[in-house]
């Protein structure tokens, strides 16, 4: 009995952590900073937890909670993020009269994303997904100016279309498997007629939360909208999460003709369509935002390739978490760099250059960094696949990726609502910086593995020099990027019209007041109705994201 107990504390602590830390923001005194270590006992669980699961038939239709591999790598960067970026968020939100309401969310999408991770039934896995999902919403349009509610009406659109979806295929799966559990579907008839349907409302539900094309339009509008540190956790752990869904839920042992071509597309086209519209960005947030999209592109196409060879699935698997794994570090500190700008001293601002220098050096897959073994990994699974028509295209994809690095380091010196990093963002900034640093170590075939070929270095380094060059061509020849910029949002523009664009501010000095919360009725008059229920959602969600994980906590203590 006791040792049921613990194990049942071990495997769903990390998830009620975060909730049961909620009301020590209610305190006031120096304890509610105690909220700022929500996310150890993930990170404990990740490193010293043994591998295996527990069943619990009392919780929902009878739920599984355990650490396989994939988890394990999964909860060692999602807790590190959530960790660093909840420090860093603390002190960067200090004169904000709504951080409390802004770590309500914060936690409860903390919760939810653990409890994905750690879930090993659908039911539990949609539970917390929806958490995750619904909390993140407030993140989103905590400012409350314009551009954040407009940014959260198109987020909380896609993520009910993206719930519905969910839903309907978890049933088509379970269905076909006759099982809730993920262990079970590897046995789901290849043959069956819903099969396709339930691939596809996979693909559809999970793509929106990665910021697959075309269900991307979300992420460049939520970034620049949201607070620093929100954007951190959304490009760094939350489209994971959907990353994750794919690796749950897809076929990947078995084959699935005409889904594997067409996600090999849509990857590529991602991944040269991400970098070439974020290269166009006016904030280096939405350029960031436009990076992530290229990226996840990278590990489409890698998943595509393994529902076409079935045998290349454990492969593409790992390959699929170690890149996710290093672009989780790197994109978060390239995103809290942002909000480090502001600093004054010498020292400090070449500690913050160093520190956005770095990642963009290893998104971009520069030689001895995590970026250029992760997606050397990915590249040899493809050509090993027998595709090794990708591997020029995959490779050629990094001259776009130095472009948007390029452009977000010049974008980021005028970065708006900067201001002066105190020691609680120094020390999460830092934190994050050493485990972009340290991501190199976790990738197994680059451990103390610092000699590489010249072919290697060559391979590495030609499209980076490229991308230098054409940067260096188009700063000679003074084009107007400014004239030719894509708004965030992309394609929404030609289907619904112009809505309040992302406003970028050329330069900010310490003092400057942050734009002001928007009121409904200035938004009506923008062309952005909000309906009642929309305006009681952005007032009132805070004391629902209470209520709501008040019931999870009860739910599961009974």
């Amino acid at each position: 009995m006791i040792d049921a107990a613990l194990k049942s504390l071990v495997w769903l602590g990390p998830a009620l952590a975060p909730l049961v830390a909620l009301p020590l923001l209610s305190v006031e005194s120096r304890l509610s900073a105690v909220v700022t270590l929500s996310a150890l006992p993930a990170f404990l669980v990740a490193l010293f937890a043994p591998a295996g699961t527990i069943d619990l038939p009392w919780l929902l239709l009878g739920a599984r909670f355990g650490l396989d591999d994939t988890a394990r790598m999964f909860l060692i960067f999602t807790a590190s993020l959530w960790l660093a970026v909840c420090i860093h968020g603390w002190s960067y939100l200090h004169g904000d009269t709504r951080r409390p309401t802004f770590f309500v969310f914060f936690n409860a999408a903390m919760a939810g994303n653990f409890g994905v991770i750690l879930a090993q039934d659908a039911a539990s896995f949609y539970v917390f997904f929806a958490l995750l999902s619904f909390a993140s919403y407030g993140l989103v349009v905590h400012s409350r100016t314009q551009d954040a509610l407009h940014a959260g009406r198109v987020y909380i659109v896609l993520v009910i279309a993206g719930e519905l979806a969910l839903f309907a295929a978890i049933v088509l799966w379970v269905n076909l498997t006759g099982s809730l559990y993920f262990s079970d579907w590897m046995a789901s008839s290849t043959t069956a007629a819903t099969r396709n349907w339930a691939i596809a409302l996979t693909l559809i539900a999970f793509g929106i939360k990665i910021g697959a094309v075309p269900l991307h339009v979300w992420l460049p509008l939520a970034h620049p909208a949201a607070p620093t540190p929100a954007s951190a956790i959304l490009s760094g752990a939350l489209i994971k999460a959907g990353l994750l869904g794919w690796l749950r839920f897809l076929p990947l042992g078995s084959a699935a003709p005409g889904w594997d071509h067409m996600m090999i597309t849509l990857g590529l086209v991602a991944t040269f369509g991400g970098a070439l519209v974020g290269a166009l960005q006016r904030n280096p947030k939405a350029a960031l935002a436009y990076s992530s999209i290229s990226q996840m592109g990278f590990i489409t196409v890698l998943l595509g390739v393994a529902l076409a060879v079935p045998d290349a699935a454990p492969a593409a698997t790992l390959a699929a978490v170690l890149y996710a794994f290093h672009h989780a570090f790197a994109k978060a500190l390239m995103f809290l760099g942002v909000s480090m700008v502001g600093v004054m001293s010498r020292a400090g601002r070449a500690a913050v250059a160093v520190g956005m220098i770095l990642p963009a050096l290893a998104l971009a897959g520069a030689p001895l960094t995590s970026g250029a073994f992760a997606k050397g990994e990915l590249k040899a699974v493809v050509v090993a696949a027998g595709w090794n028509g990708l591997a020029f295209p995959l490779s050629l994809a990094a001259v776009g990726t130095t472009l948007v690095m390029l452009r977000t380091l010049y974008l980021a010196r005028h970065a708006p609502h900067a201001h002066a990093p105190n020691a609680g963002m120094w020390t999460g900034w830092g934190l994050l910086l050493g485990g972009c640093a340290a991501a190199i170590w976790f990738l197994p075939q680059a451990r103390g593995n610092f000699v590489i070929s010249l072919d290697e270095w060559a391979s590495d380094l030609w499209p980076i020099l490229l991308g230098v060059g054409l940067a260096a061509v188009g700063w000679r020849a003074h084009w107007n990027t400014e004239r030719i910029s894509i708004p965030p949002g992309d394609v929404l523009v030609p289907l619904f019209g112009a809505w309040p664009r992302q406003r970028f501010t050329p330069s900010f000095r310490p003092g400057d007041q942050k734009a002001e919360p928007a009121s409904p009725s200035a938004v009506r008059a923008a062309g952005a109705p909000l309906s009642w229920a929309e305006v009681a959602l952005a007032r009132r969600a805070g004391l629902a994201m209470i209520l709501m994980a008040a019931a999870v906590v009860v739910l599961v203590i009974n």
